[in-house]
């Protein structure tokens, strides 16, 4: 109950802030400015590597990592023997 009464408190006195207009920030020239062209947006985007090509590039990156991190354990290994 109390945390209700708590946020409550927060809410007014957020509702009670000043916040400046956004339509004061908007100069004159804004005002009278076209409308950008819309555009697809499959035209904007580089096309996406296929799944397969991409798992086994990924997949390549894991194994490589993996064999450097045992190569790394084993070295520590017979450092602390």
């Amino acid at each position: 109950m109390r945390l209700l009464k708590s946020c409550a408190v927060l809410l007014l006195a957020a509702a009670c802030s000043n916040v400046p207009e956004l339509e004061e920030g908007i100069t004159p020239d804004l005002r009278k400015a076209a409308y950008p062209d819309l555009v697809p947006l499959e035209n904007l985007l580089e096309p996406l590597p296929a799944p397969v090509e991409q798992s086994t590039e990924t997949q390549a990156r894991l194994d490589a990592r993996a064999a450097r991190l045992r190569a790394r354990a084993a070295a520590l290994e017979t450092q602390t023997n």
